[in-house]
Formats: structure tokens, C-alpha cells, sequence
């Protein structure tokens, strides 16, 4: 199989799938290396069902919401029945996760421009 090939029967080079998710190429052969997604491979090309990109783009976004890798592993060989494959549970641990990062960054801008307001020295 090609490039114009697969694009026929459905399938998406890699070069595509990286341009549609904003991904580098390395990242998506990280996650191939990680197992989580397996796309067809053909004389040492890989090529992506409609399947694989979709799986990549829950993987993306679960990570956006700061999931690790392991739990995002889990999260998609068990989903939920929420959005994403998340339960309710999970989901509320991850607003927590957020509201204490952003409480964190906000704390570490305050001290960053207290540092500018004690000049000389």
C-alpha cells in the first residue's frame, strides 16, 4: 500500500495525522512505542484508520486535562460511560487537579512580580 492507496481505502499517513492534530511525527511514534495506538504498518510505513486518529484525539485531550499516560492507558482499555470514556468521579478529580494547579501558577506569578517590585540592593 501507498500514500495515495491509503488514502483510498481510508487510511492517513503519518504526515496527516500529525498536520490534523497538531502532533510532531516523534509524538505519534512515542505513543505508538507506548501502545496506545497500533496503526497498520506496510513496508515500513504506518498508516492510521479513521479509528486511530479518533483514539488520538481522546488521547490529546485527556492529556490537555493533565492525565498521565498510565491513565490514560487505563482510562481507554476500561472507559467510563462519561465523555471521553471518564466517570463522574474522574472527571471531578480532574477539575480538583486543575483548580489546584491554577491556585499554584497564580501563587508563583504573585512571588515572580513581588521580585520586581524589590530593586537595588
Amino acid at each position: 500500500m501507498d500514500a495515495s492507496s491509503a488514502a483510498d481505502a481510508g487510511f492517513w499517513t503519518i504526515r496527516e495525522v500529525s498536520q490534523e492534530l497538531g502532533l510532531t511525527l516523534r509524538a505519534l511514534r512515542f505513543y505508538e512505542g507506548k501502545r496506545l495506538i497500533a496503526p497498520k504498518r506496510q513496508n515500513g510505513l504506518r498508516f492510521y484508520s479513521t479509528n486511530d486518529v479518533e483514539r488520538l484525539r481522546a488521547i490529546v485531550k485527556l492529556k490537555s486535562w493533565g492525565l498521565s499516560l498510565r491513565e490514560i492507558r487505563e482510562l481507554l482499555q476500561s472507559p467510563g460511560d462519561g465523555p471521553y470514556g471518564l466517570t463522574e468521579h474522574l472527571r471531578e478529580e480532574l477539575v480538583e487537579r486543575l483548580i489546584a494547579q491554577r491556585a499554584g501558577a497564580e501563587a508563583a506569578l504573585a512571588d515572580l512580580r513581588g521580585l520586581g517590585q524589590h530593586r537595588g540592593g
